[in-house]
């Protein structure tokens, strides 16, 4: 039977499918596609279709394996659908809906969603966020937005959701943003459209090893300095999460010059959760300012997961360093 114009709902593991088990006395991924299929509407549910892609925690996957989820997800566009859902563990959903959305050339609505608790527990808010997600997707206002994420009974953009608490079902927002859609008596209300970043075409994938340090209060090098002397020509990128705008250790600075130097592209980002690199004239060791005379590029408002997702994406594209630097900037 063709799935052309159907939803296809991949399942990548989480929460969202787990139940617990007597046998291995913790909550394991057990919830098959038939269930899930009962948690939508008779209707809905001959609209669907389902990939069972994997059953792990979304704390097991790699930047690598969310690529190979978006070429499933590419393949299965191609191969008629109308839009896809992502049933995925909530605690890597907001980088892999990142990820994703990076690549994503097509009209076609993805809408990421999870769980903050197994199917089986009091409260459970899986059946409703995978229902809601279904309508968004079936919802031709979607078409063109990119990659979502719903949860909360709200559509967010992929480039602006943030988790901000694990023990809450209402723990993700977009602060200062808030959701671009929310669902409103069985329908997708459209609050707002989002711009969205430039899609690089994935020629090899993105680049594996790019490493993210925070600074905190007397942080030491042996972290960076370790980075700094790697060998393998395997590392593909530094991203720094810096105090304030941007500023970092000064014992920081000949490990990062060394990076630099070695064509090893190094990222300066802000730790704040809404914060924004600024390129201000600080004249000691460690500020923006120096870091951007010797080489590193500017975040901006990136936050360091994105940034380090931005950069490996860059990376696999072949960026220049100018390419990587507009890149990074580009809202």
């Amino acid at each position: 039977m063709s799935n052309r114009g159907k939803i296809g709902i991949i399942l990548a593991g989480g929460q969202i499918g787990m139940k617990y088990s007597d046998q291995s006395r913790g909550w394991q991924p057990s919830v098959a596609a038939e269930e899930m299929s009962s948690w939508l509407t008779p209707e809905m549910a001959e609209k669907v279709f389902f990939i069972d892609w994997s059953r792990q925690p979304s704390s097991h996957y790699t930047i690598r394996m969310t690529a190979d989820l978006v070429q499933v997800l590419s393949k299965t566009v191609v191969d008629g659908a109308d839009g896809i859902v992502v049933a995925c563990g909530s605690d890597t959903v907001e980088e892999m809906a990142y990820l994703t959305d990076l690549y994503w050339a097509y009209p076609q609505p993805v809408i990421y969603t999870s769980a903050t608790l197994p199917s089986d527990s009091r409260g459970a808010d899986g059946p409703l966020n995978l229902y809601q997600a279904v309508l968004a997707s079936l919802s031709k206002e979607c078409w063109g937005m990119g990659v979502l994420v719903c949860l909360q009974d709200q559509l967010f953009s992929a480039s602006e959701i943030m988790q901000t608490a694990n023990q809450r079902r209402d723990g993700f927002a977009a602060p200062d943003r808030g959701p671009v859609a929310q669902f409103i008596g069985g329908r997708v209300d459209v609050i707002r459209q989002k711009r969205r970043p430039k899609v690089l075409e994935e020629k090899g994938g993105p680049a594996r090893d790019v490493e993210l340090l925070y600074a905190y209060l007397g942080a030491g090098d042996r972290m960076i300095e370790f980075l700094s002397s790697d060998e393998t020509g395997e590392l593909g990128g530094v991203v720094i999460a810096g105090f304030g705008a941007g500023n970092t250790p000064p014992s920081w600075i000949p490990h990062i010059k060394k990076l630099v130097k070695d064509d090893i592209p190094v990222v300066i980002t802000s730790r704040c959760p809404e914060g924004h690199t600024a390129d201000l004239p600080y004249s000691f060791e460690g500020s923006i300012d120096r870091l951007l005379e010797i080489g590193v590029l500017d975040g901006g408002g990136l936050n360091p997961l994105q940034a380090r997702l931005r950069l490996a994406v860059g990376r696999g594209a072949g960026l220049s360093r100018q390419e990587l630097q507009d890149y990074l900037l580009e809202d």
